[in-house]
């Protein structure tokens, strides 16, 4: 593709970040749910777990739960999704997740190595807990349609694949944004006009809702590898008796995509709940860095004295 028809291309997004249009009530989480809240509160009640306040993963409480059981982190994704937010909690909120999510975006730009999704999604996340701001950390299957101008087809980062992924990709859920996603543009791909296209931040408040095939969350080779035929019933069906929990997570946080302009479209599905184990303090190793930084020494140097 020409230099020229390039720039016309990315000239229909703002450069650097994708901006979802407001959502038509300012102010309101669109995934909120009393009767799923109130249900959420009984099963941390019942386990003696305090959920008044971010951070949930990490009380002694919730952690001896998830000692027992391990998929307990769904539950807090499930609330952070759930739970009914005032006006002045989402305006905070708000604020305080463009500038780390800008910060985090911004030194994974310098950084220059692909595929450091993980590394970026659980260093925001951990930096949003140290705010006091909701949010959970969100491995997700993606299905990218580029602009048909590109010439390129789709590209996808399969949950179930040949090489099983820790995470196809990760991105952070932070009311009042659906999808915050600083590392899209920093994965692998083909070609890098396919690179060029995509923004350095995805960052949306809408719950623009999508359901996936299955073809894309099983890949071709994997398909070949099992003797699979590739129809929807089939794949479906091996998914349940296979993968029967993905699919549950998949109902309960629902799947969601933005535009990204000139027929442009990312369309994540949320298959599993992960992040660092470790509290923003102790995120000190080198598997932890961007740019040459540790979550820490970024939220110091970078989001810290934006806060004030």
């Amino acid at each position: 593709m020409g230099e020229a028809r390039r720039r016309r291309l990315l000239a229909h997004q703002a450069p650097g970040q994708i901006q979802a249009a407001p959502s038509s009530a300012p102010g309101a989480w669109p995934l909120s749910n009393e009767a799923r809240q109130r249900e959420l509160e009984r099963w941390f009640d019942e386990r003696g777990i305090d959920f008044s306040r971010p951070g949930i993963q990490d009380t002694p409480a919730f952690l001896r739960e998830e000692r027992r059981f391990p998929r307990a982190l769904e539950f807090v994704a499930r609330y952070v999704e759930a739970r009914a937010y005032t006006p002045p909690e989402l305006a905070d909120a708000r604020r305080k997740v463009r500038i780390a999510a800008d910060a985090v975006a911004t030194r994974l730009a310098r950084d220059g190595r692909p595929g450091r999704c993980v590394s970026a999604a659980s260093g925001l996340s951990r930096m949003l807990d140290e705010m006091g701001i909701w949010n959970f950390v969100a491995k997700a299957n993606v299905s990218v349609r580029f602009p048909p101008e590109l010439g390129v087809g789709s590209r996808y980062f399969y949950s179930v694949d040949i090489n099983m992924p820790d995470a196809p990709h990760a991105i952070v859920v932070a009311p009042p944004f659906t999808i915050v996603d600083p590392s899209i543009k920093h994965q692998v791909y083909e070609t890098s006009a396919m690179a060029a296209a995509l923004p350095g931040l995805v960052i949306s408040d809408e719950m623009q809702a999508y359901r996936p095939e299955f073809t894309e969350l099983i890949s071709p080779e994997y398909c070949e590898y099992r003797g699979l035929g590739g129809g929807e019933r089939q794949l479906e069906r091996f998914l349940r008796q296979h993968h029967a929990n993905m699919l549950e997570v998949l109902e309960q946080l629902p799947p969601r995509q933005v535009s990204t302009g000139a027929g442009g479209r990312i369309g994540y599905t949320i298959v599993a709940v992960g992040g660092y184990v470790e509290r923003l303090r102790d995120c000190v190793s080198r598997h932890c860095q961007l740019d040459g930084l540790t979550p820490p020494e970024i939220f110091l140097r970078d989001v810290i004295p934006h806060l004030s």
